[in-house]
């Protein structure tokens, strides 16, 4: 595609993205610091509406992954964006969530799959949403980590095995890069909000189904693996400790690090977007081994990040008041 086509593309990412910024400040449709929230001063909520709307425009436009897909993309951000504004119930944002994951499963063609193993699918699948909307915590966390998600899709559809046109690949490249121009900051413009951080979690799972269904390897599966260890065992501590998993906290890693120790918060998603682009190079690494040699060696990888990830997370908290 030509690159007067991709430059226009961005035109329009900004420009909506100011106008948004126009209409949530006319309407306080913003942020305010509190005891769960690690930011200061009014933020505006939702910036994350670029990358719904821009990818929407894209696919209506340039290149349709299937109408299945923008349904259940346009059902979880609306959803998402009506959560932002009046605090949905978990049952409501829980059902859709789900509808979403089998409009993906239905593009996809897995619908017909046996019913528990469609049942686990949705469960695994929103569960995957759901982590990417608690680990939206920090300025640049969910935009700088899905960017090297799709860095690496698109290395693998050029080098590895092609499972999409790389035209949509480089427009969700932009729609999260202009998102990250206003979010990757110190005093972040904008949040995703969760209509940003559903819609971003949606693409990801959709593009990581598809490749894993071209490719038959479930090995790409790492290609979430810090976001997934970060997620699981937060759950597990706060059942632990007896808490509602479903309510705001900030006991993920990422915030346990950048509350007691001082670190900012770009230098903390540079850590996490760093570590996961480590685990990619070696997921790519072994894709050439039989299957004995991946799966042990992505046993021995996430053996070490949950010994590595327990182990700091205990040291840190045991010098927290």
């Amino acid at each position: 595609m030509s690159s007067l086509i991709y430059l226009a593309f961005i035109i329009f990412l900004v420009l909506t993205s100011l106008v948004y910024f126009r209409v949530a400040r006319s309407y306080r449709i913003v942020d305010l610091p509190n005891h769960r929230t690690m930011h200061e001063g009014a933020t505006i909520r939702g910036g994350g509406i670029v990358v719904l709307f821009g990818m929407i425009v894209y696919s209506l436009v340039f290149y349709n992954p299937g109408y299945y897909f923008l349904a259940g993309l346009a059902l979880l951000g609306i959803t998402g964006f009506l959560d932002d504004l009046i605090d949905l119930s978990g049952r409501i944002r829980f059902t859709i969530q789900a509808v979403s994951i089998v409009l993906i499963l239905l593009q996809l063609g897995l619908i017909d799959i046996p019913v528990l193993w469609l049942i686990v699918l949705v469960v695994i699948a929103t569960g995957v949403l759901n982590a990417f909307n608690f680990m939206d915590g920090i300025n640049g966390m969910t935009a700088g980590y899905s960017l090297v998600f799709v860095s690496t899709l698109i290395y693998i559809n050029y080098f590895v095995h092609s499972f999409i046109e790389i035209d949509f690949l480089y427009g969700y490249f932009l729609a999260i890069g202009v998102f990250c121009f206003f979010n990757f900051r110190k005093k972040a413009v904008c949040f995703a909000g969760d209509v940003g951080s559903l819609s971003i979690a949606f693409i990801n799972v959709f593009l990581l189904m598809k490749l894993m269904d071209a490719t038959q390897s479930f090995v790409f599966i790492f290609l979430l693996a810090i976001y997934g260890i970060d997620t699981v065992f937060t759950i597990i501590q706060r059942l632990l400790r007896k808490e509602n998993i479903f309510e705001a906290h900030r006991m993920h890693l990422f915030q346990v690090i950048v509350s007691n120790t001082g670190i900012s918060h770009l230098t903390m998603t540079g850590v996490y977007m760093l570590f996961q682009a480590m685990v990619n190079l070696v997921v790519l690494l072994i894709l050439s081994y039989p299957l004995s040699v991946q799966g042990s060696i992505l046993l021995g990888l996430l053996s070490l990040l949950s010994i590595s990830y327990i182990w700091i997370k205990h040291k840190i908290l045991a010098k927290s008041p």
